[in-house]
Order: structure tokens, then sequence, then C-alpha cells
């Protein structure tokens, strides 16, 4: 009776772990994700290509891939945005894509993080309220340590909100943030001071050519 009840625990036991384990999203699940299209039909250009009970993944369309004629490919950046249910917010990513026009109206989409090593393809991230509304910019650091320890390489990032360019907050990371946990991500936000705390020069950690390049003006949900 006592060996069939422990059965149970363990049983119970791995399968809350393997939920907790499964539940988790990561930016590194976009790899080679594919999805299509259809320029005629398709009239929102905010367009969820993952969803469960946890996360959502929403891609912005950029109508002027759909100027391919047909046969043709192009590679191009893809916007991807992963957003938590638990925290009701979002990460807005910018990762490689490559678009093909298989057939008339049909385009098919191929995403990539692009990220080699513990690099990133683009640095520069946000995390987006539960309207879409830009709250915290993100920069993603990858460096060596200063002598003597250069053989020494240390991965952060650092989260900043979009009012109060003084509040700061670095969080250490053990590699690429493409395969930390969306949640965990999330959870560092109460990290990042509410008040100036700095009495430098207070600076955006997103510079203007990257607001201007790779963060779409407005996003409409």
């Amino acid at each position: 009776m006592e060996l069939k009840q422990l059965n149970k625990i363990i049983i119970l036991v791995v399968f809350t772990i393997s939920v907790n384990i499964f539940s988790q999203l990561k930016m590194i699940d976009i790899e080679n994700k594919k999805f299509s299209i259809n320029s005629k039909t398709q009239k929102q250009n905010l367009i969820k290509i993952s969803d469960d009970n946890n996360y959502s993944i929403y891609y912005i369309l950029n109508r002027k891939d759909f100027h391919l004629k047909k046969g043709l490919g192009t590679n191009g950046i893809a916007k991807i945005i992963f957003f938590s249910k638990k925290y009701n917010k979002g990460i807005l990513a910018n990762f490689e894509q490559m678009v093909f026009h298989t057939k008339t109206n049909i385009y098919n989409f191929s995403l990539r993080t692009g990220s080699h090593d513990n690099y990133m393809f683009v640095s520069s991230m946000a995390i987006l309220d539960k309207d879409f509304n830009y709250e915290y910019f993100i920069k993603y650091h990858y460096m060596p340590l200063p002598p003597p320890k250069n053989e020494i390489y240390k991965a952060w990032i650092t989260i900043q909100d979009t009012r109060n360019f003084c509040n700061v907050s670095d969080i250490d990371l053990k590699g690429n943030i493409v395969y930390e946990n969306i949640d965990d991500i999330l959870s560092n936000i109460s990290k990042v001071p509410k008040e100036n705390i700095s009495e430098k020069k207070c600076n955006p950690v997103i510079y203007d050519i990257d607001l201007k390049d790779f963060f779409p003006e407005k996003i409409i949900k």
C-alpha cells in the first residue's frame, strides 16, 4: 500500500516537473518556424502564429513583403512578440526571416533567431504592456571581462523604462538571452528603479537609430 502511494507521489512530481518544463517559452523556440499568409485575405498587421494557455507569439506584418514577384524570395527582419499571459506583457525582438512568394496571394515565411554563439542578431528589444504599448527597453550585452579574466565572457541585459532614462537595471545571464525563459526575463521588471538614482547624465539604452529601424512607431493590436 505504501509502495503504491510512493509511486503515485513520484509520478505526480515527474508530471509537475514535465508540465513546468514544457510550459516555458524561449525566443529560440521560433527557430525555423514556418507559416503562410494570404495577402488577399489577411487584413490585420499583427498575426498570431502560436498560442497556448501560457503564451502567444505574434508576428508584425510588413506589407512591403507582399510586393515580391511570384517565384521570388527575400531575406529581411522579422519583428516578433513573445506575450506572457502570466505577466500580461510581451517582449518585442528582431530576428531574421525568409519570405517567398509561392503562388498567387500566398507568401511563405520562415523565421530564425539569427543568433551566433552568444551574440544576438539585434540586441535591442522592448517590453510591451497588455495593450502593446512600449513600457521598457532591453539591451542584451555579451563581452569579455577585462584582464586578467579576458578569457571569460559575461552576458547580461539592461532594462530601462521608456519614461525615465536614469532607472537602469542590469541583470546577469548565463548565456544568450534567446535561451532564457520569457517569464524569467519579465520577472526582472520589478528590479528596475522607479525614481532617478543617478547623478550622471541619463541616456536611453536604445539608440535613436535602433528605434527608427527596428521598432514600429505604434503596434496596433
